[in-house]
């Protein structure tokens, strides 16, 4: 009885809901349009080490010491663990754990919530200039509009997790290279 008395609203709801979800997850070729350039060589370089900053909250890309795979925002410490080699594939960026050799990617299906980590094979990533600031990049898993997005809306706390989210305006979402 109850649900048939708030049918309506809710039918309307998770229409609102639908539709809300279709403006915040763009296609593709709709991101393509908004976004600059794809980043082949003018600030990264290819086989260039670096520590790739979040522009939100300043925490670097970390390879957690504690099991080697785990991939987190951490302060800056200078460990190898923090530091990537950029390697161009002729059509994908590859990163490499300076620490380890072992890559950055991710398991499974690219998508919300997947976490990073790393793998003995590499993993293809594109690198975009961010639309807001050119300056500032986003690094997108290849064919997709999921990007690395520092959790919790880019908290500073060393250890929140870095994992794949469908692009939006948030700058925790946006990265920077800073030469080693």
């Amino acid at each position: 009885m109850l649900l048939t008395k708030f049918a309506p609203q809710l039918f309307s709801l998770l229409a609102f809901a639908a539709c809300t979800l279709a403006v915040v997850l763009p296609s593709r070729s709709e991101l393509d349009a908004r976004v600059y350039h794809r980043a082949t060589s003018e600030l990264v370089q290819s086989g260039s080490v670096f520590t790739i900053h979040n522009v939100k909250s300043g925490t670097v890309v970390d390879l957690s010491a504690g099991d080697n795979k785990t991939i987190t925002g951490w302060a800056l410490n200078g460990g190898k663990n923090q530091q990537w080699e950029t390697i161009w594939s002729g059509n994908s960026w590859n990163f490499k754990s300076v620490e380890t050799g072992l890559y950055l990617g991710f398991t499974g299906t690219a998508g919300n919530a997947t976490n990073l980590t790393v793998a003995s094979t590499p993993t293809g990533w594109d690198i975009w200039h961010d639309t807001v600031n050119e300056t500032n990049y986003r690094i997108f898993a290849p064919n997709t509009t999921v990007n690395w997005d520092l959790w919790d809306y880019g908290n500073a706390v060393s250890g929140d997790p870095i994992t794949l989210w469908g692009a939006w305006s948030g700058i925790h979402q946006t990265w920077r290279f800073v030469q080693v």
